[in-house]
């Protein structure tokens, strides 16, 4: 961004720059978008936008900012709205996976953005999720050490979300994936089960 907007009418701007941005990447697809696109969905001349912004690649970053808060917001409502504390390691991991895939599937700005993950700053959009994730699961270990008293929490945790993300991910924009989804969110929870579970002996 050239410059951070501190005044309500230059955040407001932004808003509706990137307000513009996500509209015309959900119908165009990034490829067909350019600033001109974003410029007239939003209403403005092409200056106003390179005010703020030097190119769409700004643009785009700012806008993936924007979603990763928007996506860490929700799944922490997700996970009020379900009572994860009720469940157990099995149910939170099946319901975080399956909510996940469906707020990916149900979005075109979010599925356009993620198809093309190799080409844009994705980790805007994917780090405030797993801060997310980390957020929630945390409280909930504590609350449940006695049945999950995991040594290593925070470095088990990063692997099997960002396990869990990418191969979600990379299973969505899959034209012509072989595997089932019910298959997938079961094998993935197993793996977060299998994980974070204490070892018997």
């Amino acid at each position: 961004m050239r410059k951070a907007p501190k005044q309500k009418r230059s955040r407001e701007m932004v808003s509706r720059l990137l307000d513009a941005t996500a509209a015309t990447i959900a119908r165009r697809g990034l490829d067909g978008t350019t600033t001109n696109h974003i410029a007239d969905q939003a209403g403005v001349s092409i200056g106003s936008v390179y005010q703020y912004f030097p190119d769409k690649e700004a643009l785009v970053e700012s806008l993936l900012t924007r979603m990763g808060e928007q996506a860490g917001r929700r799944f922490r409502q997700q996970a009020k709205k379900v009572d994860i504390d009720t469940m157990n390691l099995q149910q939170v991991a099946l319901s975080a996976i399956q909510f996940g895939i469906y707020s990916i599937r149900r979005d075109p700005l979010t599925y356009e953005m993620i198809r093309n993950w190799s080409r844009v700053p994705i980790h805007k959009l994917l780090d405030p999720l797993e801060q997310a994730f980390l957020v929630a699961a945390q409280p909930y270990f504590l609350k449940h050490y006695s049945n999950y008293p995991v040594h290593n929490l925070e470095t088990k945790l990063y692997v099997v979300i960002n396990s869990t993300i990418f191969t979600a991910i990379r299973y969505v924009i899959q034209d012509d994936s072989m595997i089932e989804e019910k298959e997938l969110v079961a094998t993935l929870s197993d793996m977060i089960v299998r994980t974070l579970e204490p070892v018997v002996h």
